[in-house]
């Protein structure tokens, strides 16, 4: 079966033309932008904290619940044992406060006479406090 050389060239430029068309028509065809909605900015509120009530806790407590509620903490009259109590904090309990990190709580401990204070007072949460911002209601 041999072809004559008109087929074969007919053969190809068919097969030239049917392979270039599609390319052709999607080189051409131009992308239609989808429309966007209108872009309206976001306005989050920033998260907010609120105080847990430490007062009359043991310290070694205390700081633990303060901690766990994402707040430093510092005892201001350098009595940071253990067994001590605390006797007032600043903000208040149930104050909501900006979560500016770890806001600063400033407690103040009692000695507790039962127990003896051992080593070095621990007056300070671990990692450094920040600013104290109340939280607007």
């Amino acid at each position: 079966m041999t072809s004559s050389p008109r087929r074969r060239v007919a053969a190809i430029a068919a097969l030239a033309f049917l392979t270039a068309v599609p390319f052709t028509f999607a080189a051409n065809r131009r992308m239609q932008p989808t429309p966007s909605p209108h872009l309206r900015p976001v306005v989050q509120k920033p998260a907010t904290l609120a105080v847990p009530d430490v007062l009359g806790q043991p310290y070694v407590f205390a700081k633990g619940a303060l901690e766990d509620a994402g707040l430093a903490w510092y005892v201001v009259n350098d009595k940071g044992f253990a067994a001590n109590t605390v006797v007032s904090q600043t903000p208040a309990p149930g104050t909501r406060l900006v979560d500016t990190g770890a806001p600063l709580v400033k407690l103040e401990v009692e000695r507790n006479r039962t127990y003896k204070q051992r080593g070095e007072p621990d007056n300070k949460s671990p990692y450094h406090g920040t600013s104290v911002r109340l939280a607007a209601s």
